[in-house]
């Protein structure tokens, strides 16, 4: 009987398990690598629970395509209740997908992007690396070095030090323990150091270059030192940023400083003989302030966009474009000021790192371990990573090369 029949198939439904849930939120950067493992547990009860009820479904549909050989449309079947199943493959959209543009920090070895897999010289494990023209800038727990392209042998900078690289990649700049120093690191004489001088703070953090000046950070805001007149230091700390970007040019740089509400303004900033001062606001919104400026946050190479990692995705913002709308607004209110101008808008969620590739392109490195490239015309693609990558590699950002 047809009410049998149906009595029966919906009892058998009723008894297969659902699909478990993922329960595991992000964390902060410094443990998802715990959560990620957690995650891998979590995922695989997940894709057992779910391959539980596919196979309940892909039996009952077996069952179901076994009576169709009698082609009665008044027989109770898988099909004649839910319909034949599509292919997943036609209703998923696949992202266009693209090569690594850059290079990889896997645990403590570099890999390049020609396929290079370097082991390198450190004590303790490697804290942070970037990429110049004439090798890699690195620190471990004790020193800075310089891995040229053409050498085995790490060449010494700095002992312990905060350091930042300069947009061209020729020079680093370090604090070791109260001394700020800009050391060369292209060219026949790299490693040779042109500027030094005490700075206060001694823990005075070196964050970017702006032209010949250095931008440093520490608990009582942000302040500038001179590499062309090292000695003339002295404290001019503004408390009102919370973050900056460098410069290509010496005329101004990019801020951020507290808007209305919950939100952040980008600001023009100058350099003065009292310290850093703020110009014209460029527009305010989701933005980050100085706890994750360094990884979710980047200027492009050219310096003329901003890419930014918000709740609602990866944004580009247009400064050129963001200047001509604060010189319309100027007068107005300070609430009242235009809205950042978006050059794109790229839907990747969970980023844990911006890097840029060129001067159209910036990688997001997710929490998932993936990597995604958006482009500024708002093009999203899959990039590719090394089939033998290990987990706990990170994006290496590169200065002043091929951009």
């Amino acid at each position: 009987m047809l009410e049998d029949e149906l009595r029966e198939m919906f009892a058998a439904r009723a008894q297969t398990l659902p699909a478990a849930a993922d329960p595991a939120g992000r964390a902060i950067r410094t443990a998802r690598r715990t959560t990620r493992r957690r995650r891998t547990a979590t995922g695989t009860m997940t894709v057992f629970a779910f391959a539980t009820v596919l196979g309940g479904a892909v039996a009952a549909q077996g069952l179901g395509a076994a009576t169709t050989a009698a082609t009665d449309p008044n027989r109770v079947t898988f099909q004649n209740l839910y319909g034949a199943d599509q292919p997943v493959a036609a209703r998923q959209t696949q992202l266009p997908t693209m090569e690594l543009p850059v290079d990889l920090l896997v645990g403590q070895q570099l890999w390049t992007t020609d396929g290079q897999r370097v082991d390198l010289v450190h004590e303790g494990d490697v804290a942070m690396i970037a990429k110049v023209p004439d090798g890699w800038v690195y620190s471990d727990a004790n020193t800075v070095r310089l891995l040229p392209n053409s050498a085995s042998e790490p060449l010494r900078l700095s002992g312990q030090a905060e350091w930042a690289v300069s947009h061209d990649g020729s020079r680093v700049a370090t604090n070791d323990q109260g001394t700020m120093a800009v050391t060369k690191v292209s060219g026949g004489d790299r490693g040779k150091t042109v500027a030094s001088s005490p700075v206060k703070p001694e823990t005075a953090a070196p964050v970017t270059f702006f032209g010949e000046r250095v931008v440093v950070s520490s608990e009582k805001g942000f302040d500038y030192w001179s590499a062309a007149a090292p000695s003339q230091y002295t404290e001019t700390w503004n408390a009102d940023l919370l973050a900056m970007f460098g410069s290509l040019g010496a005329d101004v740089a990019i801020g951020i400083v507290r808007g209305e509400g919950d939100l952040l303004c980008l600001v023009d900033v100058t350099a003065v003989s009292k310290g850093l001062k703020i110009g014209a606001r460029l527009g305010c919104g989701d933005l980050v302030g100085r706890a994750l400026v360094k990884l979710h946050a980047a200027l492009s190479p050219d310096g003329g966009l901003l890419a930014v990692a918000t709740p609602s995705g990866l944004q580009m913002i247009d400064l050129d474009k963001s200047r001509i709308n604060a010189a319309a607004s100027k007068g107005k209110e300070q609430a009242q000021v235009e809205a950042l101008v978006l050059q794109a808008d790229c839907p990747i969620a969970a980023v844990d790192a911006v890097v840029w590739s060129d001067n159209r392109t910036v990688l997001a490195q997710t929490d998932a371990d993936g990597i995604f490239a958006c482009r500024n015309d708002g093009t999203k693609l899959q990039v590719t990573l090394p089939p033998d990558v290990q987990p706990g590699w990170t994006m290496i950002p590169s200065y002043g090369a091929g951009k």
